[in-house]
């Protein structure tokens, strides 16, 4: 049984390219969901967390099986993998929801990010995680790179839930040019009087059920609340990239940015998490 109609995906995609964010209910489940709480609480209470990631709650990258054998780890001796990572990114119900939602051209990163809010842990500051502002590619109505990310537990503003602001991922806020860059030096020293933790007009609570699919523009301006109880929260993300410039998606019909055909073959376009000239305005 298909886990959505075609008529939902379309909604879903369409909140996607508006919002920035869309949920998919219950697409991790059972077995799955459950050897993955138990792989994530193991290796969280045997691996220490370094204080630069507090507000991230940990950052340990898990590849998969599948990248291990192809030998596409920086450092195979040491770097972990598992083959529950090539379960997760090769979910049946996950692919299902990306093809029915057009997701063309798309390629994970064979990686499952344990991003995991210890009990009492602070708050995650406001920040997008788009590394390619300086390539046309960043000022696409389209995502051409998300996370799928899956919590082990219910969340709610209690633990830590995810927190958006809607359409942040096409239009410059006065926030945007207050955040350092995400996850960086001087955003991990920050304190939380920060403007990065402050609350924000135009946010909403995206709280979900264990095992919901979360997908996420990188675009988008996102936080986390402060974990206020005795457990742990979890959040499993794994990156993927969509429609290779200089496609357009095949159901596009809205106009396409003048500037999105602006590349230079000859132009290196040095990474940068820093939103440029291709995030438009809020007033345009």
């Amino acid at each position: 049984m298909s886990v959505l109609t075609p008529q939902f995906a379309l909604e879903k995609r369409e909140q996607l390219i508006r919002d920035g964010f869309c949920v998919i209910p219950g697409i991790l489940q059972g077995s799955l969901l459950e050897r993955w709480r138990a792989f994530s609480d193991e290796w969280l209470d045997r691996t220490p967390v370094d204080q630069k990631y507090r507000y991230q709650g940990s950052d340990f990258h898990i590849s998969s099986e599948r990248r291990f054998r192809s030998k596409r780890m920086t450092h195979p001796e040491t770097d972990p993998w598992s083959p529950l990572v090539d379960e997760l990114v090769d979910l049946p119900a996950a692919a299902e929801v990306c093809e029915l939602m057009g997701f063309e051209g798309r390629e994970a990163d064979d990686t499952v990010l344990i991003l995991s809010k210890p009990a009492h842990g602070p708050a995650l500051y406001w920040h997008q995680d788009f590394m390619e502002w300086n390539h046309p590619k960043a000022c696409t109505p389209w995502p051409t790179r998300i996370f799928l990310s899956y919590y082990t537990v219910d969340t709610t503003r209690e633990n830590g839930c995810l927190r958006a602001i809607p359409g942040s991922h096409l239009k410059r806020l006065p926030l945007h040019d207050l955040l350092p860059a995400a996850h960086g030096p001087e955003i991990q020293a920050a304190t939380d009087d920060h403007p990065a933790f402050l609350d924000h007009p135009d946010a909403v609570d995206l709280p979900v059920k264990a095992g919901d699919l979360v997908i996420n523009d990188a675009r988008l301006l996102h936080a986390a609340y402060p974990n206020s109880t005795d457990t742990r929260r979890t959040l499993l993300l794994q990156w993927h990239s969509l429609f290779p410039y200089p496609n357009v998606p095949s159901w596009w019909k809205g106009p396409v940015p003048e500037a999105y055909y602006d590349y230079d073959p000859k132009a290196v376009y040095e990474p940068s998490r820093i939103p440029g000239k291709y995030l438009a305005d809020f007033n345009s």
